[in-house]
């Protein structure tokens, strides 16, 4: 799925005019269980090294 993301933002990029605002790249798809980069760099109450218990429910819900 990133990859798809990935590869349609540089489309657009490269097919977009030299004067128009180029588009933001996409964000990962979040996953259960890996914390994003915004929650590492405020910190996470969990311990450093720590696994993180993913629910059932959450597994569910990301895999539609």
């Amino acid at each position: 799925m990133d990859h798809l993301a990935v590869a349609n933002w540089m489309f657009m990029c490269v097919n977009s005019g030299e004067d128009d605002d180029q588009p933001d790249p996409p964000k990962p798809v979040p996953r259960p269980g890996v914390a994003d980069e915004d929650e590492e760099r405020g910190g996470s109450s969990t311990q450093e090294g720590a696994a993180e218990v993913v629910s059932p429910g959450a597994l569910a819900r990301f895999f539609g």
